[in-house]
């Protein structure tokens, strides 16, 4: 795997997620990241692009702008998501109890569930009047895709 990083602003759309699915495909490649990495990267950072757009229609002060950063070196691929919108920290979400019926379960929560399940680390700051989740997940030539 080669080092790099790459920077670049989402338009606040649904869209964008297909975007996104290409951006880290792209970066994937050209810097050597494992199919299966790359995967679960996408999967997490759609995730939280997704409920970025979602979940910020209405608020006040709106989401104006998402940031995309990511990086790698030879053993690493950190993402980063940025915005302008209202303080919101989803990692102080409760755990779901994904072995509960499903009647029993209150809404939400599932996504940024399957995000820390997918990454090695998960980390959210507030910097300013901005947000910042940092993912990254180490990179092995031979681990198999897992899903929780």
């Amino acid at each position: 795997m080669r080092p790099g990083s790459l920077s670049t602003k989402l338009n606040v759309h649904l869209r964008e997620t297909e975007l996104v699915g290409k951006i880290v495909r792209e970066f994937g490649q050209w810097h050597d990241v494992p199919e299966q990495t790359v995967f679960l990267v996408k999967l997490s950072l759609d995730e939280l692009v997704t409920n970025i757009v979602v979940h910020s229609a209405g608020q006040i002060p709106c989401v104006r702008e998402i940031v995309l950063r990511l990086t790698t070196n030879q053993h690493e691929l950190w993402a980063e998501v940025e915005d302008d919108g209202c303080a919101f920290n989803p990692l102080d979400l409760p755990i779901p109890d994904v072995a509960a019926p499903l009647q029993d379960r209150s809404p939400g929560g599932l996504g940024i569930h399957l995000v820390r399940s997918l990454m090695d680390r998960v980390n959210y700051k507030r910097i300013g009047q901005r947000n910042l989740l940092v993912l990254s997940k180490k990179v092995t030539q031979s681990s198999a895709v897992e899903l929780p």
